[in-house]
C-alpha cells in the first residue's frame, strides 16, 4: 500500500505552499498550521510530512509551531526543513517526532550516519530534491553539479532506508509531476522511496501503479480541493 502524506508546510508562522520554493510565491492556506495539520488528522491521514521552509533556507525558524503540532495531534509527523545537526534533529525527536528529514545535511555523510546511530534507520528519512537530475540544497536555492541518483546511492551505501525525492521543476505548480526520472531511480535503488513535487490529479497517482514507491506527499493539490485525501487513499490503497 502506497501512503498519500498531507504536506504541511510552514513560513512566517503561517500553513503556506509555494511555487518551485519560493518564498516569494507562496499562498497562505492558514494562520495557524495546526489548523492543517487537525484537518488532515480528520480526513484519516496516517502520516504528517511538516516542513519548516524558513530554517531551510536559513532566515530564521518555526520550531515552535512545530513542536505544538506533534504534541497536538495523535497522527505520527515527519520533520524536516534546516535540520543540519544532530543537535536539532535530537530536539525534534524528543519532541515526539516520528523521523526527521535532512536535506542538505544529506550530503554530509557523516551527519547521517551519526543520526542513523542515534536513532536508527526507521527515525531518519533523506530528502533528496533535483530538478531534472541535479540536486538542489540550501531551500532550492543551489543547484549542484551532482546527479541524484548518485547521491541516493551514497545515501544507501551509508544506511539510509528511507528517501524522499522532490522534482523541484513542477513543485507547487499543479501541472502534474515529473515521474521519469525519480521512478528510475527508485526502480534501481534499494531504499523506500518517498516521491513529492506536482501531483495534481487522482490520475496522476495512478501513474505509480506497480512502481518501487512507499508513499506520495501532496500539498497544493489538496489545499486547493484536486485531490481529495480520502479518495486518494482508495486509490492507492490496493497498490503494491
Amino acid at each position: 500500500m502506497i501512503k498519500v502524506i498531507p504536506a504541511v508546510d510552514i513560513s512566517g508562522g503561517k500553513c503556506v505552499r509555494l511555487r518551485r520554493g519560493r518564498l516569494e510565491d507562496a499562498t497562505v492556506y492558514y494562520d495557524d498550521p495546526l489548523e492543517a495539520a487537525r484537518r488532515w488528522e480528520g480526513e484519516g491521514a496516517e502520516l504528517l510530512h511538516v516542513i519548516d521552509l524558513d530554517a531551510a533556507t536559513g532566515a530564521r525558524d518555526n520550531r515552535d509551531a512545530i513542536k505544538r503540532i506533534i504534541r497536538e495531534v495523535k497522527v505520527p509527523v515527519q520533520v524536516g526543513g534546516g535540520i543540519r545537526s544532530i543537535e536539532r534533529a535530537e530536539e525534534y525527536i524528543n519532541s515526539g517526532a516520528e523521523r526527521v528529514i535532512f536535506g542538505t545535511a544529506a550530503l554530509e555523510l557523516r551527519t547521517i550516519k551519526d543520526a542513523l546511530r542515534s536513532f536508527g534507520p526507521e527515525r531518519v528519512m533523506a530528502a533528496v530534491d533535483h530538478f531534472m537530475g541535479r540536486v538542489a540544497v540550501k531551500g532550492w536555492k543551489d543547484l549542484l553539479e551532482l546527479d541524484a541518483e548518485v547521491l541516493c546511492k551514497r545515501l544507501v551505501e551509508a544506511g539510509v532506508r528511507k528517501i524522499m525525492m522532490t522534482s523541484i521543476e513542477r513543485d507547487g505548480m499543479l501541472k502534474g509531476p515529473n515521474l521519469d526520472y525519480s521512478l528510475r531511480v527508485a526502480s534501481s535503488v534499494p531504499a523506500e522511496f518517498y516521491l513529492a513535487g506536482g501531483f495534481s490529479s487522482i490520475e496522476d497517482l495512478l501513474m505509480l501503479r506497480g512502481k518501487r514507491v512507499a508513499g506520495v506527499i501532496i500539498g497544493r493539490a489538496l489545499y486547493e480541493g484536486m485531490i481529495e485525501l480520502k479518495r486518494a487513499r482508495e486509490v492507492l490503497a490496493d497498490v503494491e
